[in-house]
């Protein structure tokens, strides 16, 4: 058998420290629970009128949105009409 020569791994800057523990360099110990920086839904104060304090102003109700194109109108075959 050939004797191999010793590693020589690169230089890294963990290397470059005395004081280099493990649980010093360890990422999950960093981290912590998500924060909530903004509210999912505004509310408005007691008694406060959603838009226009314009008691003028009507808005018209809106159907739901639906995604995609409009569904066509099912048709029952004329072949067999008693599914």
């Amino acid at each position: 058998r050939r004797p191999q020569p010793p590693p020589r791994p690169p230089v890294a800057p963990s290397h470059k420290f005395a004081d280099n523990y493990y649980c010093t360099r360890d990422g999950r110990r960093e981290s912590q629970p998500p924060v909530v920086v903004a509210a999912a839904q505004r509310t408005l104060p007691a008694g406060a009128q959603a838009g226009s304090s314009d008691p003028k102003v009507t808005t018209a109700e809106k159907k739901p949105v639906t995604p995609g194109p409009p569904l066509r109108k099912w048709e029952i075959s004329k072949d067999e009409p008693y599914l």
